[in-house]
């Protein structure tokens, strides 16, 4: 997992990495390693509203363009209610493992967990 990294500068330049560069030491625990953490968590929360809005969105036209109906669609944001809201919220790890432990249904079918998992999985890694 990634972690805070700085260096000496005045101010400190600051990276998120899985190690540090040359001449960056570990953040130390305290505010203001709180306040980095608290802007990483607004992002992952801004982008899993923003994942989820464009699924959102793919659904709609889903239904405009009578691929879906407005039943299936209902059914499957009922089906993968808990697993939005964990990526609403930014709970990508906690979403990962909801995804892969959810069963398919309807139009949340093997292709489309297969998409999401992928999806996720894919933040993670770019991400944590």
């Amino acid at each position: 997992m990634r972690k805070f990294y700085k260096n000496t500068d005045t101010p400190p330049a600051i990276e998120f990495e899985n190690s540090p560069s040359t001449g960056f030491t570990a953040v130390p625990p305290g505010d203001f390693l709180n306040v980095l953490w608290i802007a990483k968590y607004e992002q992952r929360k801004y982008d899993g509203e923003k994942y989820y809005l464009d699924i959102q969105i793919d659904l709609y036209q889903k239904i405009l363009d009578a691929t879906h109906t407005e039943t299936e669609v209902n059914d499957f944001r009922n089906h993968t209610k808990d697993l939005a809201d964990l990526i609403k919220e930014g709970n990508w790890i906690l979403a990962q493992r909801a995804c892969a432990a959810l069963t398919t249904s309807g139009i949340f079918d093997t292709t489309k967990k297969a998409q999401i998992q992928a999806d996720i999985d894919t933040y993670i890694l770019n991400n944590y």
